[in-house]
């Protein structure tokens, strides 16, 4: 049985393929929002919510809920196609922002939340770069 804010499984016992279809279809967002802010957080080092392993209650909301809903719905309808949601994103006016920060000095001591290099670790990058 799925929880009742999911789309039911189309069948009762259901096989592992109906469970891979149930996921990955249009009328399910979670997976698609999920693979949308894994691919943020190795953009700019920061999903758009910001735990990443819990979305459900006790996780943080995200910070620009139509960005995220809008790229998951891009993403499913694009075939699942997460070359062109990372070309989307590396092309866009957000990525191509300059992360350095101010030299002024600030009030509190953390450093800042949103501060970023895009500088994506080797071992991610590799295997991306070497298929395309």
């Amino acid at each position: 049985s799925t929880p009742s804010f999911l789309p039911p499984l189309n069948r009762e016992p259901a096989s592992r393929l109906d469970l891979a279809r149930w996921l990955v279809s249009g009328k399910h967002p979670l997976t698609a929002r999920v693979a949308v802010n894994r691919a943020w957080q190795t953009l700019f080092g920061r999903g758009l919510v910001a735990t990443t392993e819990d979305f459900g209650r006790q996780g943080d909301r995200p910070t620009h809920p139509e960005l995220l809903d809008w790229l998951a719905n891009r993403l499913v309808t694009e075939g699942w196609d997460l070359k062109s949601l990372h070309r989307l994103i590396v092309s866009s006016s957000t990525y191509r922002q300059s992360a350095a920060t101010n030299a002024a000095p600030r009030g509190d001591k953390r450093p800042p939340r949103w501060h970023c290099h895009h500088a994506l670790p080797a071992l991610c990058t590799r295997p991306v770069f070497k298929q395309w």
